[in-house]
């Protein structure tokens, strides 16, 4: 992790910090952006990307769905065409979201907040329970969609990675909601041009004993197939590759016996 990503995570909390002391304040100038034009260029970034993202957590009431896709090509643009730490910036912001899917056990009310942050006013409270009853990203759909625009970055193990980070959290639980996630996320693992997505599909394949998961992983093994050749790989790895996916894609579930050799 370079420097100037943990620079570019210090200069985005204290742009959040000076903006929710007052909307009218003029917003204090970060010492880092006092540096020269680079910190310059990353505080604009930063801010347009906390303003695409604010524009899909506001999805539907503040914002309707054009404003909302608009948002996601935002994103993806200033992914592709953005320098590393701008892309790290990206994703650590979409994790923050996506952890939201551990908090769906718990409802939003303002005893939840208060046990929180025991020292908030009631305004704030309220204003916390208001966010959370609306927003986007606190519902199974809205996670479902950040998951889903992970999935179609393009040239990206970063992307692949926290996805599987999210499905080895997921799997300790059981319930409808992560069933759900986690089947979104194989989905989105398929999608991916990412070789990590399709390695760990075929871990999976390997190792679960759940039929249900089983033949998503399948499911999701299949867009791999029509897509192997165009990742960069030398032969003998492609062909080894083929053979297993050609295995997996024809084989019954079966249990824990469902591994290859």
């Amino acid at each position: 992790m370079s420097n100037y990503f943990v620079q570019g995570v210090e200069l985005k909390d204290k742009l959040e910090e000076n903006e929710t002391k007052t909307e009218d304040k003029q917003m204090e100038q970060p010492q880092a952006e006092k540096q020269g034009k680079p910190d310059n260029a990353m505080s604009d970034a930063i801010k347009e990307l906390e303003k695409a993202i604010f524009a899909i957590k506001f999805y539907p009431v503040a914002v309707d769905k054009k404003t909302k896709n608009e948002a996601i090509e935002k994103l993806t643009k200033m992914y592709e065409k953005g320098n590393e730490t701008i892309r790290q910036l990206m994703l650590f912001m979409i994790h923050e979201n996506l952890t939201e899917s551990l908090n769906l056990k718990m409802m939003h009310n303002s005893e939840y907040f208060r046990f929180k942050k025991p020292k908030a006013e009631a305004a704030e409270v309220r204003m916390s329970v208001y966010r959370a009853m609306f927003n986007y990203t606190t519902s199974i759909e809205g996670i479902i969609a950040l998951i889903r625009f992970l999935g179609e970055l393009k040239g990206s193990d970063d992307a692949a990675k926290l996805l599987t980070y999210h499905f080895s959290h997921l799997s300790f639980y059981e319930n409808e909601a992560t069933h759900i996630i986690r089947a979104a996320i194989v989905e989105a693992l398929g999608k991916c041009d990412s070789k990590y997505a399709l390695d760990a599909l075929l871990e999976y394949a390997r190792y679960t004993d759940t039929e249900k998961t089983y033949h998503r992983i399948v499911s999701a093994l299949t867009e791999w197939e029509g897509k192997l050749d165009s990742v960069k790989m030398k032969k003998p790895e492609r062909e080894e590759l083929k053979a297993k996916l050609k295995e997996v894609v024809t084989r019954e579930f079966t249990g824990s016996r469902s591994h290859y050799g």
